[in-house]
């Protein structure tokens, strides 16, 4: 492909969800757990119409960068780790079972229903976790221009990516209580070739057992 032709590709932006993880269902920001077999399941189905890519991104942590490296082998591409895109720091309820009888459930309900206000005990606050991301994001728009990327990653860290490029409340506990990003699935944003063009997003939260032949 020529300059002048690379030039005029949009830029495409694939944020993979890692899949379901090998453990109960808890807060996980740092800590690092694994995929279970049907996660890795999850992230080969969900990527197999991706015929072609240019960069792979991923999170440090090993439920996103293990596939990384996986699919980068495929692609005979390598991964670039970027540590601003790992999850939210929990503090004292990182890798904490849910569990309604928990002394820190209480907290744990107000900072659902208020991130911002209430944040984790010894943790990253919601303001800190988007700025980081959002600086990321912000690299990866130039480093990642006119091609084709994708960025394994974390539910948190798309929704604040969304938070940012769509006019959305991302302080306000209705997004991440109410906007779905499930395990293994794929959101695409796509930036036109064109000065001053804004991004798109083509589709959210996209379900890794749905056929998805159109969007490849």
């Amino acid at each position: 492909m020529t300059e002048q032709a690379k030039s005029e590709q949009p830029t495409q932006i694939n944020l993979l969800r890692h899949g379901e993880i090998d453990g109960p269902a808890a807060l996980y920001g740092r800590t690092d757990v694994l995929l279970s077999e049907n996660g890795q399941r999850q992230m080969r189905q969900q990527t197999r119409k991706l015929l072609y890519l240019d960069n792979i991104i991923s999170s440090p942590l090993r439920r996103c960068s293990d596939f990384a490296t996986e699919i980068a082998r495929i692609h005979e591409l390598d991964v670039k780790i970027e540590p601003d895109f790992q999850e939210c720091d929990f503090g004292e309820w990182d890798g904490i079972q849910f569990d309604d009888q928990s002394q820190h459930w209480p907290l744990m309900t107000s900072f659902w229903q208020s991130p911002e206000q209430h944040p984790p005990p010894k943790g990253e606050s919601l303001e800190g976790f988007h700025s980081r991301v959002i600086k990321a994001w912000s690299s990866l728009l130039q480093s990642g221009q006119n091609q084709c990327n994708l960025v394994v990653c974390h539910g948190g860290v798309i929704r604040q990516i969304l938070g940012h490029v769509l006019p959305a409340d991302w302080q306000d506990g209705a997004w991440y209580s109410q906007l779905q990003i499930g395990y293994g699935s794929l959101t695409r944003i796509t930036i036109p070739a064109y000065e001053g063009a804004l991004p798109r997003v083509d589709f959210i939260g996209l379900p890794a057992d749905v056929g998805h032949e159109n969007f490849a």
